[in-house]
């Protein structure tokens, strides 16, 4: 999958202007909101763009709650939100809670390699020529990993991209956890020359060029999807808010921050 950062500014222009809300969806002339709790993953990955143009089609109020992988788990637990967006094996942990039928497949998020703007982009299109490019560099920043993974001081992603660099093949790679914020954080304070985080994550640095996905074989990705909590207050809104941000129309704005539609768990 090569990324093409360019279809950004486009894509988030068409969002607004031109997704068409899908058959039978709701207008309404009184106030309503959905509110739908998402991991960052799925928000900066294009939920931040869908939200606006749901709201600009449909005048439904979105209200995003953002948060760690056990946030959105408990609103889907407690109903306190009327769509989730999770990874599948953590969708599968509330499974008990989410509505029946309402389950919807979203896509492959991909880990990234990021350099600096100006820089030399390296090929890292196979495990082989990844593995020399990490080799090659002065120092690879990535999250830091503190306690159990998926607590509070080691976020899913953080365990996969640090315990990456405790495979055999990846002895002698220079690297360093972020001393504060993720590896692209870092990589965008000048305190390494190449960052591995999630691809969605390092496209809010304008000083960072995505280099492409890390490759598949690394199992460094997180398939999401998302679901109507069964306690949900708004569970029609729900419905309509996942439909809309999976139609057709929305696959450019996935892919082009690094989620791929045709890829992951349903």
């Amino acid at each position: 999958m090569r990324i093409n950062t360019r279809l950004i500014a486009f894509v988030s222009f068409a969002a607004v202007a031109g997704f068409a809300a899908p058959a039978g969806a709701q207008t309404t002339q009184m106030a309503r909101e959905v509110i739908v709790a998402t991991p960052g993953f799925t928000y900066n990955g294009g939920l931040d763009i869908i939200t606006k143009a749901f709201e600009a089609e449909t005048g439904i109020k979105v209200t995003v709650k953002t948060g760690g992988m056990d946030d959105v788990k408990k609103a889907a637990q407690d109903g306190s939100a009327d769509a989730v967006f999770l990874p599948a094996d953590e969708m599968d942990l509330v499974k008990d809670t989410i509505k029946a039928g309402t389950r919807t497949h979203i896509g492959r998020s991909y880990q990234g390699l990021a350099v600096m703007k100006g820089a030399k982009i390296p090929d890292i299109s196979t495990k082989e020529k990844f593995i020399a490019v990490l080799h090659s560099a002065n120092r690879v920043m990535h999250s830091r990993c503190n306690g159990t993974p998926g607590g509070a001081g080691c976020s899913k992603t953080s365990y996969m991209l640090t315990h990456l660099f405790d495979l055999p093949e990846m002895a002698g790679v220079k690297h360093a956890p972020s001393p504060y914020g993720e590896g692209g954080d870092a990589l965008a304070r000048h305190e390494g020359d190449m960052a591995v985080q999630n691809i969605s994550q390092i496209m809010k640095w304008d000083n960072l060029v995505v280099v492409g996905p890390i490759p598949e074989e690394y199992g460094c990705y997180l398939d999401g999807v998302a679901a109507v909590p069964s306690k949900a207050a708004h569970q029609d809104l729900g419905r309509q808010f996942i439909k809309y941000a999976t139609q057709p129309g929305t696959f450019p704005l996935w892919y082009s921050r690094g989620i791929d539609p045709r890829k992951g768990a349903p």
